[in-house]
């Protein structure tokens, strides 16, 4: 959660950047989205009921916000048709800053969820014509369930190291009763996956904000795309937001600022990085300072002072660190 989780919520809100990753992620597998086809799920009716309750006592707004907090980062929908058939699917995509061992149980969780609150907003409208029976029953033929398809965007430089499916946390299954065991697949899409296509066939900045993350630390590489890519040069704030926060010298933009001058922006986090490392340097000289005359039995306002003379800070403000600074463990040599 945090900064980081909010920026890119609202980066996926963009329905450019849900159809680029589910492109990406299915492209190879027949899966082709148009943006202008994708609804949000407030919009899009299954038998006539809508597929998120319209809250109409504190029992459903209660139910309702629960099931907004419990799906994916980014949700749109998507009907189309296969083989003459139509089709609805319920795209999500889960956000990851960190490999995490128990993501593909968490995704059957959000898909559990939201296969069964549509289950249960489709029965409502069958029972709301008059037909009676519990939360699931009174289904007419041919009813069509919604198809969740979910994507786990790993926002990290790296490679994702942790499992793809939900059989990779199970215990071990006797091959005879393996294709017995339900499974589900962890479909991942990486920010280095997505460096290794050309972000000018995208339809969004996605493949420039992977890039700014991927190659934050390969000068270089980022300096040879910022020259021959003109994506690099300039970043949708939204897009902005997402590199901002993974960075830890995150740069204060006017909220009514749209697009982001990205030649600026890497000059401000440079600037910024080189007075950070200054200010690292700095703390770590006085910790010495400070371990070294304690070694020589000096007082805390001897050393305060010497403190306060060499670094120019207040004597009070020496006082203070020196009572911060944790004592040195002495080093004992080994006699034996």
């Amino acid at each position: 959660m945090g900064a980081r989780n909010d920026a890119l919520k609202r980066y996926l809100s963009d329905n450019n950047v849900i159809a680029d990753i589910f492109r990406l992620a299915f492209g190879a597998d027949g899966l082709s989205v148009d943006p202008k086809a994708l609804k949000d799920l407030d919009s899009v009716q299954v038998m006539g009921m809508p597929l998120k309750a319209h809250a109409k006592n504190a029992k459903d707004v209660k139910k309702v916000s629960s099931y907004r907090e419990r799906i994916h980062d980014g949700v749109a929908a998507m009907q189309a048709k296969f083989g003459g058939k139509p089709a609805l699917f319920v795209l999500g995509v889960e956000g990851q800053t960190k490999v995490s061992r128990v993501m593909p149980l968490r995704n059957l969780q959000y898909e559990d969820h939201s296969l069964t609150f549509m289950a249960e907003r489709m029965a409502e409208g069958v029972r709301s014509k008059g037909v009676p029976g519990d939360w699931l029953s009174g289904w007419p033929k041919g009813a069509i369930l919604p198809t969740p398809l979910s994507v786990t965007l790993y926002t990290g430089a790296g490679d994702w190291t942790g499992p793809r499916s939900l059989r990779e946390i199970q215990a071990n299954i006797p091959p005879t009763l393996s294709r017995r065991v339900m499974d589900v697949p962890l479909n991942v899409l990486t920010f280095k996956d997505i460096c290794k296509h050309d972000p000018d066939s995208l339809l969004s900045d996605l493949g420039a904000v992977a890039a700014y993350i991927v190659y934050e630390k390969d000068s270089d590489k980022l300096e040879e795309l910022i020259a021959t890519k003109e994506i690099f040069h300039h970043m949708s704030r939204k897009g902005f937001d997402v590199v901002n926060t993974h960075r830890k010298l995150a740069i204060t933009i006017p909220e009514d600022v749209e697009v982001i001058d990205m030649h600026y922006a890497e000059q401000v986090w440079a600037k910024r990085a080189e007075k950070r490392g200054e200010t690292n340097e700095r703390q770590k000289n006085i910790g010495i300072f400070i371990d070294c005359f304690r070694s020589l039995g000096h007082s805390e306002e001897t050393i305060a002072t010497k403190l306060s003379e060499l670094f120019k800070i207040s004597y009070k403000e020496a006082i203070t660190l020196i009572q911060e600074r944790p004592f040195a463990i002495p080093h004992v040599p080994n006699l034996s």
